[in-house]
């Protein structure tokens, strides 16, 4: 009977019993829902059995250690993301030539230079609306894609419901320092800032479509990109813990960016975002997040092609924050006891380095980081 008793006390209800602490009711409420249905292959579920001394997935599956479940659930999500991953590269990499040779066709004045990165030329007009249209669904499809797949609530999926409040403004404050402290000395190498730089040939084009084309890269593109990585699958990647949720998507959103210089820098700042959303319980926050880093990317790189390293411009750039993280260090030396919560540990049955073995060796998974490395060489050595 104690033996009974022991083995059911080292047993871990990973529905019932995990937390989100920033989270509101409706979206624990909702999140425990999507996991306990028993056709949902992409939840982490059991249902505790005190008679068998043991957890079921399902009365199918009900010989399954609990371990071996969550590598299964885990391998099934890395092999979905990684799958529509893929589709990301290919819309990012081969649906600007399908859309020129589609224009060629139709007799409109649009080239790509296929030398390097791509390089849009010709129809002006044409070059903002199809580069525009490339960066957003390379981030949408893929969403709303996963979105389909998972069938994950959308109060879970974009939690609304901003707790916490005082996280933002350190987490506004830490997103200028590494945009600006990582970006200033590699602006010139960034590939991530291609989009801008079709900004700077454009000397024809009308001051309203550059203005518009701008504030698409910076307000639009950002929630696209977040709806992709800390939308859908950051929430459902907590199954397994908040802490395994950021790095993995960090690590997903450095190998994106297939250039070597951007990778740190970009993984850094998904980090930063996926601390502070926890912190917050909002994806506004990440959003907000995202959008002052591409504001203060785009005044680095304005900074530095229209004007020049180390002019009025770029020191205001780099000072403001600086001088912003001051004083936000002050008050919180001031305020020293009222420390940010650390992500709630809710427990699972593998440790972290098999869930991470889980997730990334799915075939998909591995052929989409085997491609973003082969495009970062490219890179590295073209540039």
């Amino acid at each position: 009977m104690i033996q009974k008793e022991t083995a059911l006390q080292k047993m871990i209800d990973v529905v019932e019993d995990a937390s989100f602490p920033y989270q509101d009711s409706d979206y624990q409420e909702a999140f425990r829902s999507w996991r306990r249905k028993k056709k949902n292959p992409y939840a982490f579920r059991f249902t505790k059995n005190p008679k068998e001394s043991a957890f079921s997935e399902s009365p199918a599956a009900a010989a399954a250690s609990p371990a071996q479940t969550e590598q299964d659930v885990l391998t099934r999500i890395g092999t979905l993301t990684g799958i529509l991953l893929i589709c990301c590269l290919v819309i990012e990499n081969l649906l600007d030539k399908a859309v020129v040779l589609l224009m060629n066709l139709l007799h409109l004045h649009i080239q790509i230079v296929f030398l390097g990165e791509s390089h849009l030329f010709g129809d002006q007009k044409l070059v903002f609306w199809v580069s525009s249209m490339i960066h957003l669904l390379k981030y949408l499809i893929p969403a709303l894609l996963l979105q389909i797949f998972l069938r994950l609530p959308l109060r879970v999926s974009i939690p609304l419901k901003l707790r916490n409040p005082p996280q933002i403004l350190t987490g506004l404050i830490l997103t200028m320092l590494l945009s600006v402290g990582m970006g200033m000395f590699g602006i010139s190498r960034s590939a991530e800032l291609e989009k801008y730089r079709l900004i700077s040939s454009a000397v024809n084009a009308e001051d309203q479509r550059i203005i518009l084309y701008v504030l698409m890269m910076i307000f639009v593109l950002p929630l696209m990109a977040e709806l992709l990585l800390h939308g859908c699958l950051f929430q459902v990647l907590r199954q397994f813990g908040d802490d395994f949720a950021m790095i993995a998507t960090a690590i997903l959103a450095a190998v994106m960016t297939h250039n070597a210089p951007d990778a740190l820098r970009i993984g850094l700042l998904h980090l930063t975002i996926s601390y502070y959303l926890t912190q917050t319980g909002s994806f506004g926050t990440a959003v907000l997040l995202r959008i002052v880093h591409e504001i203060y990317m785009f005044g680095l790189f304005c900074a530095e092609t229209f004007n020049s390293i180390y002019s009025p411009q770029w020191w205001l750039m780099v000072l403001v924050p600086c001088i912003s993280g001051i004083i936000a260090g002050l008050y919180i030396l001031r305020h020293k006891n009222q420390k940010p919560d650390q992500p709630f540990p809710n427990q699972t049955y593998l440790n972290m380095q098999e869930k991470f073995t889980a997730f990334f060796s799915p075939m998909p998974m591995m052929a989409f980081l085997l491609c973003c490395a082969f495009l970062m060489i490219a890179t590295a050595m073209l540039t």
